[in-house]
């Protein structure tokens, strides 16, 4: 039974009430972030995206190599096999969601249309069919289309969203409850087609919410750190749903502990970047190999510099070897790097 259609049955807690508190205070900085991040916004956006599309691969256990993801999200290698088609048209659509979102309706046809973009290379992808053994979402009973039931609930989503008789981000999180049970897409080459068409769902959802954190931090890596807990409160909102009992209060708590993660990364991202901006950057990677412990990457780096481009990351590097002070371990884009034992004779370092 829709959790939607039955949505005055929730009673939002008080705990949710306060998360939802805060998360609506993050929100009201949204522009001030954005102004922040400014020219550098797109190229932010970019990587995000990249990591999202990483880690949903990862969620979705498709066979590739880490080093053939990366080269498909970081270089736009063309794919190879099915798998890693599958993951390039996946970054095309979280791209899509992060900058055309309020462009992409909740719409039926929309949701066949991006299904179908994800696995073009399969056969095509079509809404499957309630079974007459089995009691109907909605009223009634008998063959009836999928898309029918879905139709039916978005157009008493959207006239909630109007008359502002509920909160809209609890809203969503039902609706997604609603579409994850309801399964409604049939594949007869691909299984898992209604995993990957809810986890689309949802990250868009979360666009939509107008949560801006997930511009800057992957939604996909936090969901990816609390995976087996992310499984299980799928299955507690699975369970009880068609007899209208589904449990949902874990699902929206878990997604609200998400949402505040994501904002107090994003602050602390934020005040990085605020600190990089205000010095040469590549003189910043500098100092910050030079305070490396032990052997490192690109992506040790990276993770302390989010936001600079490999090419200024490059650039340290080799500035770096050349003047005597780091030396390559290996060769290839996955090389490992070592500081070198030496009088440091670069004015930038003596006092170090």
């Amino acid at each position: 039974m829709s959790c939607v259609l039955n949505i005055n049955r929730f009673l939002i807690p008080n705990d949710v009430i306060v998360d939802l508190s805060d998360i609506y205070q993050y929100i009201g900085e949204n522009t001030e972030v954005r102004n922040t991040a400014s020219s550098d916004l797109n190229t932010i956006i970019d990587q995000t995206v990249e990591k999202d599309a990483y880690y949903l691969s990862k969620i979705l256990g498709l066979d590739i190599s880490d080093a053939r993801t990366r080269l498909i999200l970081n270089k736009n290698s063309n794919p190879r096999n099915k798998e890693e088609n599958t993951l390039y048209n996946l970054k095309d659509i979280l791209s899509s969601f992060q900058r055309e979102s309020d462009r992409l309706p909740l719409q039926t046809n929309e949701f066949l249309n991006e299904i179908n973009y994800v696995f073009n290379h399969y056969s095509k992808v079509r809404y499957d069919f309630v079974s007459t053994k089995k009691r109907s979402v909605l009223q009634g009973e008998g063959d009836r289309s999928k898309r029918l039931l879905l139709d039916e609930i978005i157009q008493e989503m959207n006239n909630i969203l109007r008359t502002r008789k509920f909160e809209r981000i609890i809203l969503y999180l039902h609706f997604f409850i609603d579409f994850y049970n309801i399964k409604p897409f049939y594949s007869s080459s691909y299984n898992n087609v209604n995993d990957v068409a809810s986890l689309l769902l949802l990250y868009n959802l979360m666009i939509k919410s107008n949560l801006e954190c997930f511009h800057y931090v992957s939604f996909f890596e936090l969901i990816y750190e609390e995976l087996p807990l992310f499984k299980e409160e799928l299955s507690n909102i699975a369970f009880n749903w068609d007899e209208g009992y589904a449990q949902t209060l874990g699902f929206v708590r878990f997604i609200m502990n998400i949402i505040l993660t994501a904002y107090e990364r994003n602050y602390k991202l934020m005040k990085d970047y605020k600190f990089d901006k205000n010095f040469k950057k590549q003189e910043n990677i500098e100092n910050t190999i030079m305070g490396m412990t032990k052997e490192f990457s690109k992506e040790d780096i990276r993770a302390i510099h989010p936001y600079v481009s490999e090419s200024t990351i490059n650039r340290s590097l080799i500035s770096l070897r050349d003047k005597g002070f780091i030396a390559p371990t290996g060769k290839g884009r996955s090389a490992k790097w070592i500081k070198l034992e030496r009088k440091r004779k670069h004015n930038n370092y003596e006092k170090m």
